[in-house]
């Protein structure tokens, strides 16, 4: 409060300055011509009273020249009031607009400054008040807040979430089961709800985890988690086949960029070696475009080393193909059979990143003069084709 009555205070400070620096002029300009004219009167009648005394002028001279005096005096007296009014007139609407516009002025100016202190200052508290709370004391306060709602079927399942968190299987069911009962259609809910009851089963899909599986696919019959889950359960039963097929199912309906694709990825091909079928094989194209200026005969003798690395971790090769660059066709095709390790194979592989690399030495090290290029990051196991310029 003390704040904004300073603030005032300047203000009005502010106001009475800038009208007593309007005023003061006016009043003194005034004083100042009306003085002025007047003296300058007295002094003409001064030399007509010198002039008749002197014999210059008669009597009826000087009276007609006193009165052309009297007259001057009084128009100019007359014309520098208007003058002034006029001028006052003016200075009266500036001073109405100062009134006016310098109050308003400060209080936008604070206004646009002391909401943004006073919002970082409120963050900052609200930063130390909420502060992130514990397992347990989220259960306590999700409970407090089901005493007022007790048909929230959220806050059962964020419940049961907590309590799972925290390792308390039962009263994780018992949250998971009462939410189930106010939301038996959320997708989301069966596939978290089997889940737990999975993990109080030794892992295993069976029984009533199966049941909330079937039910969230006939919700969603393109809910990748469901999908996930009921390929588990396929797998329960022994039926690899089926868990293939709806893994497989799951992994096209993933955008490209999501983290889980890597996920089912690696379960098919762990799949497929149960099932004895082997690595399903891949392969990158790269299609690489040399530039009229390294398709000279200087160039011919360089090495093009076209390789694959893991987009993240270690920088070296999975797989390569060097060749000189007077016998390359324009097109590498990168297969297990360039695989760098047996025992890591291109097939094997998710995501990657294709690179050229044009040597004189042919050194596996890159050297200063080599020119290398990279492709975005790609995925071996949708057999892509990259195109790179090398110039």
């Amino acid at each position: 409060m003390s704040m904004y009555l300073w603030f005032g205070l300047m203000i009005a400070t502010s106001v009475l300055w800038t009208l007593w620096f309007f005023y003061r002029p006016l009043k003194d300009n005034r004083t100042d011509l009306e003085s002025s004219n007047i003296e300058l009167g007295k002094q003409k009648q001064l030399e007509l009273e010198q002039d008749l005394e002197q014999g210059l002028i008669n009597d009826g001279e000087f009276n007609k020249a006193v009165e052309e005096i009297t007259q001057t005096l009084a128009i100019e007296l007359n014309q520098t009031s208007v003058n002034l009014n006029k001028k006052q007139g003016t200075l009266w609407w500036a001073i109405i607009l100062v009134l006016i516009a310098l109050p308003a002025t400060s209080l936008l100016t604070y206004n646009y400054l002391a909401p943004k202190h006073d919002v970082e200052k409120v963050a900052s508290i609200a930063q130390v008040q909420n502060a992130p709370l514990s397992l347990e004391q989220s259960v306590v306060k999700i409970k407090q807040g089901l005493v007022g709602d007790p048909n929230n079927a959220d806050s059962w399942k964020i419940l049961g979430l907590t309590y799972f968190e925290l390792g308390q299987l039962e009263e994780s069911l018992g949250a998971y089961e009462r939410a189930y009962q106010l939301a038996p259609k959320d997708v989301g809910l069966l596939v978290e709800y089997a889940s737990v009851i999975a993990t109080s089963q030794n892992d295993q899909f069976v029984g009533r985890a199966s049941t909330l599986v079937r039910e969230a696919l006939e919700i969603n019959p393109n809910a990748p988690d469901a999908l996930y889950l009921a390929g588990l359960v396929s797998v329960n039963a022994g039926q690899f086949d089926l868990a293939k097929k709806v893994w497989q199912r799951a992994l096209s309906l993933l955008p490209q960029d999501h983290p889980d694709r890597t996920i089912l990825e690696n379960i098919l091909v762990e799949l497929a070696e149960i099932q004895g079928e082997g690595i399903p094989q891949h392969q990158v194209t790269v299609n690489v475009d040399l530039s009229e200026r390294l398709r000279q005969a200087e160039f011919s003798e360089y090495y093009l080393m076209v390789y694959i690395k893991a987009a993240q971790g270690r920088p070296m090769p999975i797989a390569i193909q060097k060749i000189k660059l007077k016998d390359f066709s324009g097109k590498a095709v990168l297969t297990d059979g360039n695989s760098v390790m047996p025992s890591s194979k291109l097939s094997q592989s998710g995501e990657v990143v294709a690179v050229v690399r044009l040597s004189q030495s042919g050194s596996a090290m890159k050297q200063a003069n080599d020119v290398q290029v990279l492709s975005p990051v790609i995925n071996v196991r949708d057999n892509p084709t990259v195109n790179l310029q090398v110039e």
